[in-house]
This record gives structure tokens, sequence and C-alpha cells, in this order.
């Protein structure tokens, strides 16, 4: 009996250690989810793939029904922010509804989101506006800046869509501000491209390409090569409706080989085609566009573009058919556009009482935020003035010291202006008197040898002398010095800017830069007067076809 009470107390101390076992480990387990699943959404902004990755390496055998729920949310949420749609069956739908009726807080604005992208694709704009609006109601409340941008995001299209470039380009603005916030890239380049089509709805064109026009660098240098042709495709669209339909048909032929394109872009293309008159090429295209599968909007506008091919070809009897086909695509256009009545269901739906209630609560928060914010701006600008007035004083000082460095370096600056001043003027007094010295010389010895056999050969003797004296490397140097000093470095310029000349160049255009004749260059340097002249020449006409900025300069010694 003993013995069979105690193997009964074994069996269930068994069984409670087995179940606590299995608790801890759910336990464990539910944790290490909840850890992977906020990784997960922290992920979503700057690392979509591996969001997309971790979701769908998580083990779900031992997760909870919510934390599945909330898996597969993220998923949806990833897919649909990046332009991936996972369609939704109404069981998803239902299933959806009840694990985030009570949670918005943390998964619910998100819920709305994925809803309202499924109500879109099912054909229902007044039940996607009421959805996006009610996400928007609640990213405000809970401050939630990622969701709420990609809530204004999808309103800028829905409005886009609808043909209302105003209100489009309003809730695009106010994404692309969250987002650069957010420093969001992939989104920026969405917003600014929802900009582009605000534009595009109120049909300001050159305004639309402009913006692609800016955006281009930034989207050719970062963006996945998928997006970079979608990128292109707009950019050629705008191009031809800028009146540059060749370099839009230069765009398409870049980014498409003939295959995986739409009947969008064929029609597109097609116009451009017939913007330049080819209208053999025009009329190719629009048949491939009829040929593939396109919605009523795409239908009206291949429709629209075939008429006008036809109608500059000549084929009018046609024109009928093709004009009935675009009267019924405008028909289902217009059957679409259900978004005035969706503007009178969000009027009677978000006037409600408890909506205006939260708005009197809204306002007194923000009366005590300002209330709180001036009397920090008061501080701030206390303390501001301080630091300013300091500053203030501390930079009158330095500018004071400036400026006595700058009188030191002014005072320093003139006195070697002075020596060099004296110094030039040195070399030109000593040149001065050595003119005079030689027609000294050569009074002295006229005198001496007048009236007898050796005037003349003496004086010849004398003046040859002299004369060959100015083509000595020592005068040459000294002459070189003294041009430099009196004409601003005239000779040290020259051979700057034409390096690749010989010393024979040098020295004819120093002599010129001096304004002695080709007559007395010619006894200088020894040289026939006839090859002077083709020097003089080919230094004028090299200095012609040259860039530098002196070149006026030069050539007025050459005249």
């Amino acid at each position: 009996m003993i013995i069979r009470f105690i193997n009964t107390i074994y069996s269930y101390l068994i069984v409670l250690v087995s179940l606590l076992f299995a608790s801890i480990f759910c336990a464990c387990s539910n944790t290490n989810a909840e850890k992977q699943l906020s990784e997960a959404e922290a992920l979503i902004i700057e690392h979509p793939d591996s969001t997309v990755s971790l979701l769908m390496q998580m083990d779900t055998t031992h997760m909870s029904k919510k934390q599945i729920a909330r898996q597969e949310l993220l998923f949806l949420y990833t897919q649909l922010i990046y332009g991936n749609q996972v369609p939704i069956d109404s069981a998803g739908i239902a299933e959806g509804d009840n694990v985030f009726a009570n949670d918005f807080e943390n998964y619910g604005i998100k819920w709305l989101i994925v809803k309202s992208a499924e109500a879109h694709r099912s054909g229902d704009p007044v039940a996607r506006i009421e959805l996006l609006k009610d996400a928007e109601f609640l990213a405000i409340q809970s401050d939630n800046k990622a969701d709420l941008g990609i809530i204004y995001f999808f309103l800028s299209k829905v409005y886009e869509q609808g043909f209302n470039g105003i209100v489009s380009k309003y809730y695009a603005d106010k994404a692309l501000e969250i987002f650069r916030d957010l420093k969001w890239q992939s989104k920026i380049r969405d917003a600014r491209m929802a900009i582009v089509g605000a534009y595009c709805v109120d049909r300001d064109y050159k305004i639309a390409l402009d913006s692609l026009i800016a955006m281009q660098t930034e989207v050719m240098a970062n963006a996945p090569d998928s997006y970079k042709i979608y990128f292109l495709d707009q950019l050629a669209r705008h191009y031809d409706e800028d009146g540059q339909s060749a370099k839009a048909i230069e765009i398409w032929h870049s980014i498409y080989d003939g295959t995986d394109i739409s009947a969008n872009t064929l029609a597109h293309w097609a116009r451009a085609y017939w913007h330049i008159n080819e209208l053999d090429s025009a009329y190719m295209l629009i048949q491939q566009a009829n040929a593939l599968p396109h919605n009523n909007s795409d239908e009206y506008l291949c429709r629209n573009v075939e008429y006008a091919i036809l109608e500059k070809i000549g084929r009018k009897q046609e024109l009928e058919r093709i004009d009935s086909l675009r009267t019924i695509a405008s028909n289902k256009i217009s059957e679409e556009r259900h978004l005035e009545e969706t503007s009178l269901a969000l009027n009677i739906k978000y006037d409600s009482a408890t909506r205006q209630a939260w708005l009197e609560t809204s306002k007194s928060r923000n009366h005590a935020y300002v209330a709180i914010l001036i009397a920090l701006l008061t501080v701030v600008a206390a303390v501001a003035i301080y630091i300013f007035l300091r500053n203030r004083n501390r930079l009158l000082q330095l500018e004071h010291e400036n400026d006595i460095l700058k009188i030191e370096s002014l005072q320093d600056n003139l006195f070697k202006s002075d020596c060099r001043n004296n110094d030039m003027y040195i070399r030109i007094s000593e040149l001065f008197k050595t003119r005079f010295n030689l027609i000294e010389g050569l009074a002295s010895t006229y005198f001496e040898c007048k009236d007898t056999r050796q005037e003349q050969k003496r004086i010849y003797s004398e003046v040859k002398r002299a004369l060959s004296n100015f083509g000595t490397k020592e005068a040459i140097d000294e002459l070189t010095d003294i041009v430099d000093g009196y004409k601003n470095s005239l000779i040290e310029h020259f051979k700057t800017d034409f390096p690749k000349m010989s010393p024979a160049q040098y020295k004819i255009a120093l002599f010129l830069f001096c304004g002695f004749s080709l007559q007395a260059i010619s006894i200088f340097t020894d040289t026939e007067i006839r090859n002077l002249y083709v020097y003089k020449s080919r230094l004028k006409s090299a200095i012609s076809k040259s860039e530098t900025p002196r070149k006026e300069e030069y050539l007025q010694y050459f005249e």
C-alpha cells in the first residue's frame, strides 16, 4: 500500500515537472518570438529585405495566435509599402479584425493601412479612404511618425487617381516632410514621385519634368534597377510632353528591349513617334499595346493614340470604330470615380462627437504645450542674448587685434616696397648714366682723333664695341631685371606663358619690349634684318594663337 502511494506521488511529480518545463519552454519561445517581431519591425525602414527574410524564417510552432497574426501583418505591411501587395481573403480579414480590434497603439494602425490597400484592390474607394482616415486619426494620437508618413503617401495616391492634384500634392508634401525627418531614403524618393504625379494631374508638365530631372542623379546612384527603369520611363513621358519626343524615344530604347513592357508605356512610346511624324513605328507600337492586357484607362489612352495615328495616316474609314471604342472606355472610367461620394461619407463620419471631443482635448493639450514652449523660449532667449553679447565683445576684441596685425603687415609691405623702389631707382639711374657715359666716350674719342687718319677707324671701333656689349649675357640679365622691375615683371610673365620658346626668341622679345628697332636688334644680335622680320612675325603669330590673358599686352610691342 505504501509502495503504491509512493509510486502515485512520484507519477504526479513527474507530470508537474514536465508541465513546468513545458511552461518555461513556451515562455522562452514566446519571448524569443516577441524579440524577433520587434527586430523585424525595427528593420522595415532601412532594411525591408531583412525584415521579410527574418519573418519568413520564424518558427511558428510555439508561437501564439496573436504572434502569428502579427508576423503575417508585418509581412503584408512590408510588402505593401514597397509596392508588392499580397491579396487577403475574407477569412484573413476577419481574423485580423479579431486580433487587432483593441490593439491600435501597436499594430492596429498597420492593419488599417493593409485593409485600405485590400479595399483598393477590390475596387471600393470609399472604404479605402475611410480606413486611411481612421489610421491617420490614430497615428496622430499615438504620434506614430513612420505609419503616418505611409498614410499620407497613400492618401496622395488616392487623390492623384481621383484627379485632384491640389489635395494629392498636399498629402505628398506632408509625407515627404516625415520621411525626411526619418531619413527614409527609398520613401523620400517615392514621395517626390508622388509630388510629380500631382503636378501631372494639374497638367503642370514643365514643373513635373524639372522635378524628375532634379531627382535623376540620386535615383541613378542609389535606386534598384527596377526602380531606375520605372523612373526613366516616367522621365521619357515628361520629355515627350515637353516637346522633346526624340529624347524620350532614345530613353525608351535604352531601357526596353521589346519584352516586359506594359500597354500604357507602349501607347506613350507610340505617341512620341506620332509627335515626330514617324507614323509606321507609331502604328506598330500601338498595335502591340492593343494586343496586351490593360485596364479601362489604358484602353482609353491606346484608342486615343490609335485614332490620332490613323487620322494622320489618312485611314479615315477606321476612325468611327476607334472613336466608339474610346467612348466606351471613357464611360467606364467615369463609373470608377467615386471620390465625390467618398468625400460626403467622410464628412458625415468625421464630424462625430467623438472626434470633436478628442479635438477639444488635443486643443487644451496644445495650449499647455504652447505655454511651456513660451516659457522655455524666454529662458533660451535670455541665455542666447547673454551668450551673444559675450561673444560679440570677444569678436570685437579679436577684430581690433586683427586690425592691428593688418596695419603692421601693411607697414611691412610698404617698407619692402620702398626697398624695391630704391633698388629699381638705382638701376635706372645707372642705365641713365650709362647712356651719357657712352656719349662722353664717343665724344672724347672723336675729339682725340679729329682731323687724323685714325678718326674714322677709332670711332667705328668704339661704336662697335659699345653696341656689341648689348648682346652679352651680363647686359641681357641686367636689361631683363630692369624691364621686369619697370614693367611689372613683363619678361617673367612672358617666360611663364611661353615656356617652350628658345633663348634666342626670348632675347628678341626682350629687345622688342625695350622698344629697340629691328635695325638695332640686328646690330645687337649680329643677325640679318630679313631673318629678324621672320622671327618677329613668328613670335607675333604664337602670341596671337595663345590663350594667355596678357596677349594684348604682349602684342602692343609687336606693332
